[in-house]
C-alpha cells in the first residue's frame, strides 16, 4: 500500500542532462521544495532523433507517466526530438486525469487543447540583445545569424531583432539577416563570406545560439580578425563552453530557471483551485564577456571555470576507473549491488540511489508489465531493506524522507530487455551529469552479464539466479537446496561422518500488518544473515517455505547440539530480528545424519526434533502468566549484562518474589537465577563468534567482573573453555 507523504508533481523530459533542462529543472525542483512538494523526473538516456531499435526499449521508462500518484505533470516539449517518441508521450499524458503543462516550445505533436504551453519569449529576449547593441553600444548597423528559415523559433529571434531596430527608427534590412543550421558550422561559413569580401562587415551581429556564434568568432580568429575591434559578436543561450573559445562571448541566458519556476507556481495554483493562474515570460540576462567592449564579469567566469574544473575531475574518474570490469566478473546480485555502492561517488553530489529491478528482470522472455519491482539503495551507509512495490508505484520510496526531494528515473535495460530503472535521489535543485549516463551504460552492462550467466549449469557452480534460488535473500530456495545438497554428499568421504542438518523455524506472531512490511523483511534479511553465518565456510542453506530455513553442514568436530546453539545465539544477539519477535519466535533442531542419506529422509530425521520444540513452545504459551513472563524474559536477553532483581520485576507484574520465581520456572523449566547466567554465556559464546575481542574483554561486556567465575560458569554450560568454543565453531 503508497504511503504517499506529500504532493509528487511528474517531470518528463528526454536526456535531461543537457543544459537547458537542467536549468529548468533547478527551478521546478526549488519551487517545489518550497510547496512541500516531491518531484518525479522520467527520462531516457540516448534520445536519438531517429528510431533506433538498439535502444528503444529505454522507452518503456515513460509508462511511469500512468502513476496514480501523481497530482501534477510537466512536460519538457523541447528535449523530445524523436517524434514516434514524442506521439507516444503525448498517448501517455492525455490517459492522466491531473494537470498537465507543457514547458518549451509549442511542438504540434503536444499541440492539444488539454495541454497548457509556457515558455520564455525568443522574440522578447533577442529584441533585448538588439537593444544593448544600440542603446549601449550605439551600433546602427547590426546583422544576425539564426537559424534554420523552415521553423518558427528562427523566425521569432528574428522577428525580435526588426522590432529592436524598428523602434529606434533604424531600417530592417532583410539581407542583413542570414539563415544557419544552429550549429557552428553555419557561424564557420558566414564568418568566411566576411572574411573573403562577400559581406561587408557590419558593426556587430546578433547569432540566435551560442554555437552559431563560437563557429564564427573561431574562424575569425583563425584568420586573424581582432574582435570586438573589427566587429563585436553577441550569442544567445548561454551554453557554458564559452572558455573554450576566444575571445569570451557575450552572451544572454534565457531565464529558464524561472520558467521552472512559474510551471510548478501555475500547477500549484490550479490544485488550489485557480483554474487559469496567470503567466508572464520571465526575462533573461546578459552575461559579458569580452567579444564586446562591456567586458567580462570576472565572478561570473570564475564560476564558470570552477564548475568545468569539477567536471574534469568526474571525467577523470569515469575514465580511469575499473567500475565496468568489477561489475561484469559478479555472480550474486548481491556481489554487483556492493560493486555498485563502491562506485556511487561517480554520480555528482547524489544523497541516495536505488537499483529497483522486476521480480523477474533476469528473464528475457517474461513479460515484466505487471511485475512488482524491488527497490533497494546502494549507496553503502544506506538503509539496504528492499522496498517492494508496484512499478508505477513509488511514494513508498519517498516516505521516509524527511524533506521534500528530487528523483531521477532512468531506465535500465539491454538489448531490447528492460530490467527495472534507477532512481537518484537530490535534496537540493540538482541534476547529474554525462558522467552519470556513463555510469549507468555500466551498471545495465554488469545486469546483462549476469543474467547470461543464469542457466542451470553456472548456478549449480554459482549459486545465483534462478528457479533454484530466494533472490531476495540471497540463499537457495527448495529447490535448490535439494540439487546443492546432492551435490554435498557426493564428496563426503568415509571419515567424514558429521554431516549436520539445522532448521529454524520462526513462528510469525500477529504483529505484522500491511503497513509493517518494510520492518519485516528487515528482520527476515537480517535472520537470513545469522544463518548464513551459521553455514559459512563449508555448509549450503536455503528457505524451503515462508518461514523456514533449513541448512547442511559438513562438519567433524562440534556435535549437533552445539550448532543449534550456534544458531540460536546468533539470533537471540540479532538486533534487527529480536526487534521485531520476541524469544519465542524461533527453534532450532540439528541432527547428525546418517551416512548415504537421501534429502527427504534428512528433512523428515530432523522435523520430528523440530516439532518437538514448537511443542515446548506452545506449552509455554498456554500458561496463564505467559505473556508477563516473556516480557521479563526479554528484559533480561536484551539487557545480559545488567543484574536484575527479581523483587522488582515482580512488582513491575504484580507478582510476589516467590510466586515470580515459582511460575517462571513452571514456564520456561528453569530458575531465573539459571536464566541469568544462561544468558550472559550465550551473548559470551555471540561475542567469541562474532567478533575477535579476547577473553577478558567479552567477561566485562557481558557482565563479570571477575573473568576466572566467568570461565568456570561457561565451562559448566558449555564443557569447553571460551578459546575452545571459538575454535570448534569460530
Amino acid at each position: 500500500m503508497s504511503r504517499k507523504k506529500r504532493m509528487i508533481f511528474g517531470v518528463v523530459g528526454a536526456e535531461v542532462n543537457s543544459i537547458e533542462q537542467r536549468e529548468i529543472l533547478r527551478g521546478i525542483i526549488s519551487q517545489a521544495q518550497s510547496c512541500n512538494i516531491d518531484v518525479v523526473i522520467i527520462s531516457n538516456i540516448y534520445n536519438p532523433s531517429n528510431y533506433n531499435a538498439d535502444v528503444n526499449c529505454e522507452n518503456r521508462i515513460y509508462d511511469l507517466i500512468q502513476s496514480p500518484e501523481f497530482d501534477a505533470l510537466i512536460l519538457l516539449s523541447e528535449s523530445f526530438v524523436n517524434e514516434e517518441l514524442q506521439r507516444h508521450v503525448k498517448e501517455q499524458l492525455l490517459k492522466q486525469t491531473v494537470p498537465v503543462l507543457i514547458v518549451g516550445s509549442v511542438l504540434p505533436a503536444f499541440d492539444v487543447p488539454k495541454f497548457r504551453f509556457i515558455n520564455t519569449s525568443d522574440e522578447n529576449d533577442i529584441e533585448d540583445v538588439t537593444n544593448h547593441l544600440i542603446e549601449e553600444h550605439g551600433f546602427t548597423d547590426i546583422d544576425i545569424l539564426t537559424g534554420y528559415d523552415f521553423i518558427d523559433v528562427s523566425h521569432y529571434r528574428v522577428n525580435g531583432y526588426r522590432k529592436a531596430l524598428e523602434s529606434h527608427g533604424i531600417p530592417y534590412d532583410t539581407r542583413k539577416v542570414h539563415y544557419g543550421d544552429f550549429w557552428m558550422n553555419s557561424g564557420q561559413a558566414l564568418a568566411k563570406r566576411y572574411i573573403n569580401g562577400e559581406l561587408p562587415y557590419p558593426q556587430a551581429i546578433v547569432c540566435a545560439n551560442d554555437y552559431m556564434a563560437y563557429g564564427l568568432i573561431d574562424e575569425l580568429l583563425e584568420h586573424h580578425v581582432v574582435l570586438p575591434e573589427r566587429m563585436t559578436v553577441v550569442g544567445y543561450e548561454y551554453v557554458r563552453e564559452r572558455f573554450l573559445h576566444s575571445p569570451l562571448l557575450t552572451t544572454y541566458q534565457r531565464n529558464r530557471e524561472k520558467l521552472g519556476e512559474s510551471a510548478v507556481q501555475i500547477l500549484y495554483g490550479i490544485l488550489q483551485g485557480d483554474p487559469k493562474p496567470s503567466f508572464t515570460p520571465p526575462k533573461g540576462k546578459f552575461i559579458y564577456g569580452t567579444s564586446c567592449s562591456c567586458g567580462k564579469y570576472r565572478m561570473q567566469l570564475h564560476e564558470e571555470l570552477k564548475t568545468a574544473r569539477i567536471k574534469k575531475q568526474y571525467d577523470t574518474w569515469n575514465l580511469f576507473n575499473q567500475m565496468e570490469q568489477k561489475l561484469t566478473v559478479c555472480t550474486t546480485l548481491e556481489e554487483l549491488i556492493r560493486v555498485i555502492g563502491d562506485f556511487q561517488f561517480l554520480v555528482r553530489y547524489v544523497q541516495n540511489i536505488y537499483l529497483c529491478l522486476y521480480e523477474h528482470w533476469y528473464d528475457c522472455n517474461a513479460d515484466n508489465t505487471d511485475d512488482p519491482i524491488t527497490c533497494r539503495s546502494v549507496i553503502p551507509w544506506m538503509d539496504p531493506t528492499p522496498i517492494i512495490t508496484q512499478r508505477n508505484r513509488f511514494a513508498e520510496l519517498f516516505a521516509d524522507s524527511e524533506i521534500p526531494s528530487a528523483y531521477y528515473f532512468n531506465p535500465l535495460f539491454f538489448n531490447g530487455h528492460m530490467f527495472g530503472h534507477i532512481v537518484l535521489k537530490y535534496e537540493k535543485p540538482d541534476t547529474y551529469d554525462d558522467v552519470f549516463r556513463n555510469w549507468l551504460k555500466s551498471v545495465s552492462n554488469g545486469l546483462e552479464f549476469l543474467r547470461m550467466k543464469n542457466d542451470i549449469q553456472y548456478l549449480l557452480q554459482c549459486r545465483n539466479l534462478s528457479e533454484h534460488q530466494d533472490t531476495m535473500l540471497n540463499m537457495y530456495n527448495e529447490a535448490g537446496l535439494k540439487n546443492a545438497f546432492l551435490s554435498l554428499t557426493a564428496n563426503v568421504n568415509d571419515d567424514e561422518v558429521y554431516i549436520l542438518m539445522l532448521r529454524v523455524c520462526m513462528n510469525d506472531t500477529d504483529n505484522f500488518s500491511d503497513s509493517s512490511k518494510k520492518h519485516k523483511i528487515k528482520a527476515l534479511l537480517s535472520a537470513a544473515d545469522a544463518i548464513k553465518n551459521c553455514c559459512h565456510p563449508s555448509g549450503i542453506c536455503g528457505r524451503i517455505s515462508e518461514n523456514t530455513f533449513l541448512c547442511f553442514i559438513k562438519n567433524d568436530a562440534a556435535s549437533a547440539e552445539m550448532i543449534a546453539d550456534k544458531c540460536s545465539n546468533m539470533l537471540l544477539f540479532c538486533e534487527e530480528y529480536m526487534d521485531w519477535y520476541n524469544l519465542d519466535s524461533f527453534c532450532c533442531a540439528a541432527a547428525v545424519l546418517p551416512h548415504n542419506c537421501t534429502y527427504a529422509q534428512a528433512e523428515e530425521n530432523v522435523r520430528l526434533l523440530l516439532e518437538e520444540k514448537i511443542r515446548e513452545i506452545a506449552v509455554r504459551r498456554a500458561h496463564p502468566h505467559y505473556p508477563a513472563l516473556l516480557d521479563i524474559r526479554n528484559q533480561i536477553y536484551k539487557q545480559p549484562q545488567n543484574v536484575f532483581s527479581l523483587e522488582a520485576l515482580g512488582k513491575q507484574q504484580l507478582l510476589s518474589t516467590n510466586y515470580l520465581r515459582k511460575i517462571y520456572k513452571d514456564c520456561f523449566g528453569i530458575s531465573f537465577h539459571q536464566e541469568c547466567i544462561n544468558v550472559r554465556v550465550s551473548l559470551a559464546r555471540y561475542l567469541l563468534l562474532t567478533t575477535s575481542m579476547n577473553i577478558s574483554s567479552i567477561a566485562e561486556k557481558c557482565g563479570y567482573d571477575d573473568s576466572k567465575y566467568f570461565m568456570r560458569q561457561f565451562v559448566a554450560a558449555t564443557n569447553c573453555t571460551p578459546s575452545q568454543y571459538r575454535k570448534l565453531l569460530g
